[in-house]
């Protein structure tokens, strides 16, 4: 199959990322001689659009200089789900075009921005070693900057003709003994939003066969085999979702609860292009939330805490799986509703991006909804 060859920048200057002006926008310092820098995003209703806001470098005497070839592998971020998403998808041209197989690799990444483990992990399991990559925050001009076209954009939608065919980037191996039922857990991550009852979900799942995968706690390349054996994968809507980028293509039926709204703009096209069956469960209704949006001067929904319909939900997961799951009384689902909202309430990672004055309206919000009430 045939794929577009790289376009080429001699002399470019590039510098680190910077704060965006438009709300889905990225920004960041480069100039490209003779190549447009393009950096396309499709999460929101508008579909694929070119996000990129380019800043020319402030003027300058000496500034370091890498000889050689450089693959631009656009923007860093430190977040894993728009990591993987944004930061994987011109990652295959250094594993196709022989004359950048040991070509250095450069992100552009915010001034001071860390570089996280699974950053590191996610390099080794696609095939890149990650001495090789560079995480720019300092302007620096580069002798022959190799541009690949972008594979993949935020939202799923592919950019690229027969590009899944390249997944997986590098061998990932399957366990003899991988599970058939997956079902990939929110759980251990309350403070970034869950849908309350997940635990009671997750104990009926269990007893009926289904290994429950926290994928915080798992190496990426383990959690890659495990996806790719399986049968049949629910997530809880979250970044751990991102992994299936990285596996490419599965056997797996997948199944997604959304917790939020926009579950199916968000993940749908993206998991529809790489399992051969999709589910998404969307009823879920936002209760409240400790994150604070200061922009709408309102609760953070992304991190907030949702109420979905046990009982519909257990039926939906035995229609998608071919079983039958007992569902348990109101009483029981409400109390484990209950302990769910609770460690919602005291992980101490929750609310850390708000001031106090902040967190008590979200509080208060919290305590003025009559769904909770109906907890009791």
């Amino acid at each position: 199959m045939s794929f577009p060859r790289p376009e080429v920048s001699r002399g470019a200057l590039l510098g680190s990322q910077v704060a965006a002006i438009g709300p889905s926008g990225v920004a960041c310092i480069a100039d490209t001689p003779g190549v447009t820098l393009r950096f396309f995003r499709a999460d929101t209703p508008e579909g694929v659009i070119d996000r990129l806001e380019l800043h020319p470098p402030e003027a300058m005497g000496d500034v370091p200089v890498h000889a050689g070839p450089t693959l631009y592998a656009g923007p860093y971020f430190a977040h894993f789900g728009h990591g993987v998403a944004e930061g994987l998808h011109r990652l295959w041209a250094a594993r196709h075009f022989p004359e950048l197989y040991d070509a250095r690799i450069v992100f552009q990444a915010m001034a001071g921005g860390a570089r996280r483990p699974w950053f590191d992990a996610m390099l080794e399991l696609v095939g890149i070693a990650p001495e090789r990559v560079l995480l720019l925050d300092h302007v620096a001009r580069f002798e022959e900057l190799h541009i690949p076209a972008q594979g993949r954009a935020l939202g799923g939608a592919l950019l690229l003709p027969d590009y899944l065919s390249l997944f997986p980037l590098a061998p990932i191996a399957v366990p003899a003994d991988a599970p058939r039922f997956l079902y990939v857990s929110r759980s251990r991550h309350t403070h970034s939003g869950i849908y309350l009852g997940e635990t009671l979900v997750e104990r009926v799942l269990k007893q009926a066969g289904f290994t429950i995968v926290h994928p915080q706690d798992l190496p990426l390349r383990v959690l890659a085999g495990l996806l790719r054996g399986a049968e049949a994968i629910v997530f809880a809507e979250g970044s751990a979702i991102h992994n299936l980028e990285l596996t490419g293509p599965v056997d797996a039926r997948v199944m997604v609860i959304g917790r939020r709204d926009g579950t199916r703009r968000k993940f749908e096209s993206l998991v529809g292009s790489i399992s051969p069956q999709t589910t998404i469960f969307s009823q879920a209704r936002i209760l409240g939330s400790l994150g604070w949006d200061r922009q709408h001067d309102q609760p953070q929904p992304s991190v907030a805490c949702s109420i979905v319909p046990i009982d519909r939900l257990l039926q939906a997961i035995g229609d998608f799986a071919g079983m039958t799951l007992p569902v348990p009384d109101e009483a029981t689902i409400r109390a484990a509703m209950r302990d769910d909202l609770l460690r919602y309430l005291l992980d101490p990672r929750g609310g850390q991006n708000a001031s106090d004055a902040e967190l008590g309206r979200a509080l208060r919000a919290l305590r003025e909804s009559p769904e909770i009430s109906a907890l009791n």
